[in-house]
């Protein structure tokens, strides 16, 4: 090889080195997930303070905060049964300085129950991660003559119409299981809305209702002193805190599961290095021994773990799965 063509090769590599290293720097980098987040991440909360979504975020917050580096504010944005909320959310810039903590079955059949929510839980929003779970227990004030479930539903068949069930209004996960049952076991049992979980727990314990799905953190005390039965919980998963009660699944209804969850989402175009970092930093938090203690103290359970992409199927599943319920149900949008 000549000396001339061996510095000619020589060149041409050099210069062949020099393009493409050109070329990678102006390839884009995840450079959102580098220097996300510039100031405090907002999460908007759709209703007042104490409630469970509130008390599911504020868990979380300050340890989010911590892993972000920026303070995480939770901001209470309430009315329209979440819909005030949502649709601020859904119409705020998408830098992933603004996200929303949503919750199942309200985010989902949001357009099943207001013909103008102002906002598509598919295609305004991305999910990002789940924060906790929820099972619930069915409950029954003692003077129902019935001790497990199998005696219920032949007791409901035998007389129909004759018992009723409380929830915190229409919509409700409580209503849903519930209005699920009856779809499953053909029952009739029938709705007596309240306005709160509290009032609606009250009713049952005085023997005003007959029974409902309350929360483990609700009925629990009442089921300690007697003032309540137990037949069933309404999570395949079972409930964590009463793992002796078994589950309407296995006690004959192969298809009954809910389960509550709440999880953050953004709006739809946030970049994906965003909601990837603010999923990774989440699962990070509740997977903590602490933060697991602390949800299960509060009557909530820590979540499965799921990517941003199948908590999207979770959430397209519910909006299907709920609207159709509501609609069996003659529930309509108002």
């Amino acid at each position: 090889m000549s000396p001339w063509f061996a510095r000619g090769m020589r060149r041409s590599a050099a210069l062949t080195l020099a393009a493409l290293t050109a070329l990678t720097c102006l390839q884009p980098l995840p450079s959102h997930a580098q220097t996300w987040p510039t100031r405090p991440v907002q999460l908007v909360v759709p209703f007042v303070p104490g409630g469970a979504t509130d008390v599911v975020g504020r868990i979380v917050s300050d340890k989010l905060a911590q892993r972000l580096g920026q303070p995480v504010l939770i901001d209470n944005k309430p009315g329209a049964g979440g819909n005030i909320g949502a649709t601020m959310v859904a119409n705020a810039a998408p830098d992933g300085h603004t996200m929303f903590i949503a919750g199942s079955p309200g985010f989902p059949n949001a357009a099943a129950l207001s013909k103008n929510p102002g906002f598509d839980p598919e295609k305004d929003f991305v999910a990002v991660a789940l924060l906790a779970s929820q099972s619930m227990l069915l409950t029954l004030h003692p003077s129902v003559p019935v001790e497990t479930l199998k005696d219920l539903v032949s007791y409901a068949k035998a007389n129909p119409g004759k018992l009723n069930y409380g929830t915190p209004g229409i919509g409700t996960p409580h209503h849903l299981a519930m209005e699920l049952l009856n779809t499953v076991a053909a029952t009739d049992f029938v709705h007596v809305p309240f306005r709160g979980g509290a009032p609606m727990a009250q009713a049952v314990v005085s023997g005003q209702v007959q029974m409902m799905f309350g929360s483990f953190v609700v009925v629990g005390p009442q089921l300690k002193a007697g003032k309540l039965k137990v037949l069933g919980g309404s999570s395949k998963r079972g409930v964590t805190q009463a793992p002796e009660v078994p589950t309407i699944a296995a006690l004959g209804y192969p298809d009954f599961d809910v389960e509550i969850w709440f999880g953050v989402v953004a709006p739809r175009m946030t970049p994906p290095a965003v909601v990837e970092r603010m999923a990774r930093e989440i699962h990070a938090v509740v997977e903590t021994e602490e933060i697991k203690q602390r949800l299960l103290t509060t009557g909530y359970d820590p979540p499965p773990k799921l990517t941003s992409a199948e908590m999207d199927k979770l959430v397209a599943r519910d909006v299907v799965r709920w609207s159709q319920l509501l609609k069996n149900a003659g529930i309509q949008p108002e």
